[in-house]
């Protein structure tokens, strides 16, 4: 009974651990971090980690020109049938250079905000290359959360991947010192 509730408190102690230090960050994005694009894309598309609060202003996706510009002419969008999914068009006529995309973001699962940058290059005289499009993938290799330190973006917060991470390890603690215990307890004088 003390190993089933011991292994309850440590899991418990792990979701509370994730969930206070997760936000709506990144997963996946279209275009990629760091493409190279050979035909101008018609919008930017971000899969984000955690479903967005429907705040005005609170969720957007701004892309600028190469010379500093601001070039989106409307808010970004909230998919209705998935509140991942947050998207904006872009115009037509893009200039060929490095476009820069700013995005913000405020979760609904804990009110989070966070917000970070990426970027990708419009060159048809240059080879085409997809950047990266999966922003944070687990060990296994399946696409999870993102963190707000990789490559992607910076500034919202630290990320969940070595909060993860950390709540892991001390759930192992926990479930380890409980089975040693047990087990001196079991066998002891």
């Amino acid at each position: 009974m003390r190993r089933l509730l011991s292994l309850g408190a440590a899991l418990l102690a792990m979701a509370s651990v994730t969930s206070v230090f997760a936000h709506a960050e990144p997963a996946t994005v279209k275009p990629g971090d760091g493409a190279v694009l050979a035909q101008p894309p018609t919008e930017v598309v971000i899969e984000m980690t955690q479903e967005m609060a429907r705040q005005a202003g609170a969720n957007d996706i701004e892309v600028f020109d190469p010379a500093g510009r601001k070039i989106t002419t409307v808010s970004a969008v909230i998919d209705n049938g998935d509140r991942k999914r947050l998207s904006v068009p872009l115009p037509t006529g893009l200039v060929v250079g490095a476009y820069t995309v700013r995005w913000k973001t405020l979760s609904a699962d804990d009110g989070d905000a966070a917000n970070g940058q990426l970027s990708f290059t419009y060159d048809p005289s240059k080879p085409p290359s997809p950047g990266k499009e999966n922003l944070v993938e687990l060990a296994a290799g399946a696409t999870a959360s993102a963190t707000a330190s990789g490559g992607f973006g910076s500034g919202g917060g630290g990320g969940t991947s070595w909060v993860l991470l950390v709540a892991v390890a001390v759930a192992m603690l926990a479930i380890g010192s409980g089975g040693t215990f047990l087990l001196v307890r079991k066998n002891g004088p």
